[in-house]
Order: C-alpha cells, then structure tokens, then sequence
C-alpha cells in the first residue's frame, strides 16, 4: 500500500509541475513578446527624439547666424575689394568657424549669396565659377520648402566624409524662391546618426535604417546601402504609408521578422528597426531552459519528499497502525489482513492531501495580492503612453488592481521630488514615491464625481490619472489645479518633502489620455523656472519674447566683458539680471541647462585660455550633471558663480606670464621675418620648430600681436613683394616664388586683397608717382 500510494503522488507532482512549466511558458513568452514590442517601439522614438533634438539644436544656431548683422551684409552688399569689406567678410568667416568649434559634429558651412555671386565658408572665399560643385544652388532656389535635411554630399574640394546629411536653408528665410537672395549649407557625418543605433538591443547587426519622404536610405550601418530605396525591402512600400510609429510582422521566407518604425515630424525622415524572429527567440529560450531547468529540480525535489515521507512517517505510521488493527482483529476473531485498516489509513491520507491543497490554495490568493502592484503599474502606463486606448478593454483589469475611471473626460498629472541631488542620497525614495500615490488616491477617492488612480513611472516622479463624472473642461481643470495642491500640501505635512505638479490637457476620449500625459511631462520641465513646491499648468508657461531675448544676450556678452577685465562684484550682478530675466522669459528645465553650458564656453573662450578652454570641454559631462541636479535657479547661479571665479583666477595668472608671451611671440616674428619666403611656412611648420601645439602658437600670436597668423605672413611676404616689384625687372612669377608662393594665381589674389591692385598695377602706378612734375 505504502509503495502504491508513493507512486500516486510522485505522478501527481509530476504532472502538477510540468503544467504549472507550461502554463508559464505560454503566458510568460507572450508576456514578454509584448514587453519586446513596448521596449523597442520606446526605444526607437527615444532615439528618434534625440536625433530630432540634435539636428534642431544645430539648425537653431544655423538660424541664430542667419541673423547677424553681418549674414545679412554678405547676403545684401555686392562684392568688393575695398578693406572695410574684406574685414567685415573675414569676421563673418570667423563666426562660421566659432559654430563649428561649437558644434564638433559640423563637418562644414557653405554660404551662396546672390548680391554678389560669391560662396564662402571659413576657409574660402571664391566666385561661384572657379567651384566644380555648384549646381546644388540653383536646384535648391526652385524648391518651396523653407528648410530640408538631405543626404547629398554637395561639396567635394575637400576631403569630407563621403556619406553627411546636409541642411538647407535660405535667406531671407521665410521668402519665396523668386525674392531668395542667397542658400546655406551644413553638412554632418551620417555616422552622426548610425551611432545612435547602438541603444537597441539587437542594434549592431545592421538592422537599422534612416529613410526619407521617398524611402532613398540616409543612413545605416553598412554604408553599401545608403543611397538604395527601401521599396527594394519586402514591405518598403508598406513602410512608406505608415505615419507615426508601430510595427509590422510578416514572414520573410521561411523566418519571420519584425519590423519597427517610428516617423519624424521635423525632419520628415523614418527610423525603421528590423527584427528576425531567431533574435527574439533567443530571449524565449532562455525562458524556455530555466524552466525545464526549474521543473527538472522541483521534480527531483518532489520526489526525492516523496520517499523521504514516506520512509520517514508514513511507512512507519502505516505498520503501526497495521500493528494496532491486528491487534483488534485478532480480538474481534477477524484476519489480519481485512482491509478495514487499510481504508482508515488511505482516508487519513486522502485528509492530509486535502489540508496540501487548501494550503497552497492560501499561497496562490497570497500571491495573487502580491502581484497586484506590479499589473497596477503596467496597466496604467499603457493607458498614459498609448498603448491602451480603449476604455471597454481596460475596464476588466480595473477591479482586479483596485481602481475606478469613468468612460470619459481625463485629466493626467505628474508630481515630481524636488531637490534629485538630495533624493539620491535617500536610500527609502521608493516608500516616499509609493506613499505620494497612495495619498493622491485617498484624496481623489473623497472627492464625488472624481475617480482615478496613481503609480510610480521612475525614480523620482509618480503619474497621476484622474476621471471626472461631469463633462465640463473649465470646472474639471479647476478641480485638478484643487487636487494638486492638495495633494502638494498632504506630501510637504506628512512626508516633510515638497513636490512639484505638472497638469496635462484636458482630454475627453479615453484614447486622447497620451496626449495629456505628454503635455503634463512637458510642463513638469518647467520646474526649475517655477521653483519647488509648485503646480505648473498651460497659463504658467509663457516664453520671452524677441526683446527679453536680445536683452538675455546683451547680459550675456555684458558678463563676458566683466570676467575679462577681472570683475567679480560686476559678474555677480550680472548673473542676477540674467537669472531674473530668465525666470520671466519661462524656459525649461532643459534649456536653463544648455543656456549655462553655452554661458560657461562662451565666457571661458573669452579668456582665450588654452588649458582652461580644454578642461572645460574635457569636464563637459560633469559640468552638464551638475547644473542638471541643480534643485532650483539660485542653485545654479551659485554654481556658475564659482565657474567664473576659477576663469577670473586663471586670467590673472595669465595675465601675470605676459611678459614670457611677448618675449615667445617676438622670436616667433623674428624667425618669420628671416624664412617668409619658405613655401612651407605655416603654423604647423612653426609648431614643429617651436615644440608647442599650432592651436596654442595661433591663439597666443593672435593675442599678442592682434593679428592671425597667416595675415601676418601674408603681410610680410606682400611687402618684400612690393619692395621687389620697384627694385627690378623680375617678373611675377619669379618676385611670387621668391616670396614663398608656388603658385602665381595665389600670389595675384593676395596681393590685390593686400595692396588693393593687381601687381603689374602697382609697379606701374608707382613709376607714374616717382616721375619729376
């Protein structure tokens, strides 16, 4: 009976945990199919938001040069040889060369005017008919957009990287293509956009695409495939005709594969993502092993309780009591081997099964209720994010996570910790988050005609979504404004922090909730202008307009004057006035950080200290971290403050060593002075023989002497050259190569931009002057 009832169990394990396997596998692979789905749809917009972000951040400042005074004296003033004119060019050619310093990303800027049938960069200056490439110009001033990013590499009298994305925009720029007085071009590396792939999980294998408007590849990893069409893939022209993001499953042959995609409204492009189901599978299996792995131990384990049990108890129960009944059944005159004992001990066990089974019933229910949390989270970020969008299929898992919504009229918020560089230090933020939810469903909850639920979303902020029984936007926005600080008042008393609420739109349909959710996370950005403890909504939001923003740059160029002239009483009041201004003008959180980073590089380049330049841009990450944690303006005032100090520090020490410059840079002009006329005289030649860096020689001969480099050189070399035109007869070409040109059409150009004249001019007029009258 003993080795009977073992049998029966250990099959009944048995079979209880290889369903128990598949049942999970089943529902765990489709689980985690659809957080695969989730994660990389999240993933692509995210890396489609960051190359939007950093192809606008680049046209921002394309648009900033295109209205500077001197952009539109290139584009306006017909072309001349007169000084003021060279001057003036060669300062706009500067500030071309400071955007790409800015930008490292810019491989280069080409700029076409028609006042004077000139295209300039920071390097040339030349007629449109000595360029091989030109034809772009006129096929760009037939087209009606305003702005395009394209991928034709337009320029190629340089060595530039074969595969760039280009910019286009005309000035003026918001003119037809008849009154269009000139182009501008910026071209980056495609790499700029490859190596944004490698956040995607299974990213580096080439499976990654940049398409346009007519599916021409822009971009990809394995560079034979730019310039294809996507139509040549199976479903390219199913891709075309999509818009927003999602994906598409489809069997490629045998395998299948999953298709990816995401839209761009700024740049009209399409990032495309493609899968192979043998990719996905390798997360199944592994799922697929731990619990054959988890089954094989749980059937050992089983088992193995099985015979111990039964050796250990029920064996030696069962010949007791087998002992007992013989015993009763001798008295009673019955055989030992009735069957009367046997029954009682199988009922007795059949009991023990049943107390096993109501037990693990009580572990099931358990939990059941632990899990609540978790499908709470998931169910309600689909709801904000999208990816649920009808109320009558999310209403079944409502009650089971203890929440309520009505069918319609919504209102998302999100109540965010202040002071992350504080939070970080907390070891129980989570409890702090679950507590700020748990506080926001009270309030709601007393609230009639209210409903809603609250989780946490990540580490530092929790969304709040709330329904409202009556259809009214202006009365339900109050409401919301009501809750918030409510909710902001019950957080600062009972958890003795303080919290900052943005509030979303106001949306009626239950599938509109995403939009809401977002303009709350935009607003949430605020926070830093609108201080701690605040509710942000749509009227708090106003930005600056023209006049602010021009006064924000004069402040800027202001407090750049003041750290060079080593005034830090005259600084502190500065970054007062432009802190003030900037919290009325209402900038976000993110460009309060990118407006500090610019005001530290911009300030440090004015003190035109190599090694303190470098530090900063080494530092980059960190200086970003720190006025990013930055819990409020003051805060990051303070810690620009202490930037400008050390600039201060370092601009005296510099200017203490000025004497060893004068004395350097003189030897430096007295050996240009001896070997003006070697061809190969340049600032690397000079760096080489000096031993210092040509980025260094050519900022400290720029300070010292006031001039560049190479306009010193020239000047040197024009002088002996107009020396030599009056002395003999040599000709052009040999008074060019005595002054260190090879090539004479160089020599001609120099020195009329010099001199004003064409050599053979200028010997002639100065014969005509030395003649007796």
């Amino acid at each position: 009976m003993a080795y009977r009832i073992q049998f029966i169990y250990a099959s009944l394990f048995i079979i209880i945990i290889a369903s128990t396997a598949l049942i999970s596998y089943v529902s765990g692979t489709k689980q985690l199919e659809q957080e695969v789905i989730s994660s990389n749809l999240q993933m692509l917009n995210q890396i489609n938001k960051r190359m939007e972000s950093s192809l606008a951040e680049i046209d921002r400042s394309i648009v900033q040069l295109l209205q500077t005074g001197d952009a539109s004296f290139f584009f306006n003033t017909p072309r001349s040889d007169s000084p003021e004119y060279l001057i003036r060019l060669d300062g706009f050619q500067s500030q071309i060369s400071g955007l790409k310093r800015s930008y490292p990303a810019i491989q280069s800027v080409y700029l076409y005017s028609r006042a004077n049938d000139m295209l300039l960069s920071d390097e040339l200056y030349n007629p449109t008919s000595e360029e091989a490439d030109k034809n772009w110009i006129s096929t760009f001033y037939t087209e009606d957009f305003y702005y395009k990013w394209t991928a034709n590499p337009l320029f190629r009298e340089k060595p530039v990287n074969s595969h760039t994305v280009t910019l286009i925009r005309f000035y003026p720029m918001a003119e037809k293509p008849k009154d269009r007085k000139g182009v501008i071009a910026v071209n980056l590396p495609e790499a700029m956009l490859s190596d944004m792939f490698s956040d995607l999980q299974f990213g580096n294998s080439g499976n990654v695409l940049v398409t346009d408007e007519q599916g021409t590849i822009l971009s990809h990893t394995d560079k034979s495939w730019i310039g294809r069409n996507i139509a040549e893939y199976k479903l390219g022209g199913q891709l075309l005709t999509e818009t927003d993001s999602g994906f598409i499953r489809h069997k490629n042959g045998k395998a299948s594969e999953w298709v990816f995609y995401g839209s761009s409204s700024y740049t009209g492009w399409k990032l495309v993502y493609v899968v192979s189901q043998g990719q996905l599978s390798g997360l199944f299996l592994a799922i697929r092993n731990i619990l054959l792995v988890l089954a094989g131990v749980m059937v050992l384990l089983s088992v193995g309780s099985v015979v111990l049990v039964n050796r250990r108890w029920f064996s030696p129960m069962e010949r007791f009591i087998n002992k007992v009944e013989s015993l009763f059944n001798k008295r009673d005159g019955e055989t030992v081997g009735d069957t009367a004992g046997g029954g009682r001990s199988d009922l007795n066990s059949l009991e023990g099964r049943i107390r096993d089974v109501l037990a693990g019933y009580s572990d099931a229910v358990r939990q059941n209720q632990e899990s609540k949390p978790a499908l709470k989270l998931q169910i309600l970020f689909d709801i904000v994010t999208g990816h649920r969008t009808r109320y009558d299929l999310a209403k079944t898992y409502f009650d089971h996570i203890g929440i309520a919504f009505y069918p319609a009229n919504y209102i998302v918020m999100i109540a965010e910790f202040d002071n992350k560089a504080l939070l970080e230090k907390m070891s129980d933020l989570n409890l702090y988050l679950y507590a700020v939810c748990n506080v926001a469903e009270e309030l709601m909850g007393e609230q009639e005609g209210l409903k809603g639920g609250a989780v946490q979303i990540n580490e530092y902020q929790v969304v709040i979504l709330a329904s409202f029984q009556e259809d009214d936007a202006a009365v339900n926005g109050q409401r919301a404004i009501h809750l918030a600080h409510a909710l902001s008042h019950a957080v600062q008393t009972y958890i003795k922090r303080s919290v900052s609420i943005g509030i979303g739109s106001y949306c009626r349909r239950f599938a509109d909730i995403k939009n809401s959710y977002q303009t709350a996370q935009e607003r949430i950005h605020y926070k830093l202008v609108a201080g701690h403890n605040t509710v942000i909504t749509g009227d708090d939001i106003s930005g600056g307009d023209g006049a602010e923003l021009m006064e924000l740059f004069d402040l800027a160029d202001q407090l750049q004057d003041a750290v060079w002239q080593t005034n830090m009483d005259k600084v502190a009041e500065l970054l007062s006035s432009i802190f003030s201004l900037a919290a009325r003008s209402g900038f976000t959180d993110k460009t309060m950080v990118q407006f500090g980073l610019q005001l530290i590089y911009r300030t440090g380049k004015k003190t035109a200290d190599h090694a303190l330049t470098e530090r900063l841009q080494t530092d980059h990450a960190r200086i970003e971290g720190e006025l990013s944690q930055a819990g409020s303006l003051t805060d990051m005032r303070e810690y620009l403050f202490k930037l400008m100090e050390q600039m201060v520090e370092a601009l005296v020490e510099k200017r203490t060593s000025k004497g060893k410059m004068d004395e350097f840079i003189a030897r430096v002009k007295s050996y240009i002075s001896l070997h003006y006329a070697n061809s190969e005289l340049s600032l690397s030649y000079l760096s080489d023989e000096f031993g210092i860096s040509p980025n260094y020689l050519s900022k400290t001969f720029k300070t010292s002497t006031g001039v560049n480099f190479v306009d010193y050189v020239i000047a040197a070399r024009m002088q002996t050259a107009q020396k030599l035109l009056l002395q003999d007869q040599a000709t052009v070409n040999q008074i060019a190569e005595q002054v260190g040109y090879t090539n004479v059409t160089s020599f001609m150009r120099s020195f009329k931009k010099y001199s004003g004249m064409t050599p053979s001019e200028y010997r002639q007029a100065e014969r005509i002057n030395s003649l007796p009258r």
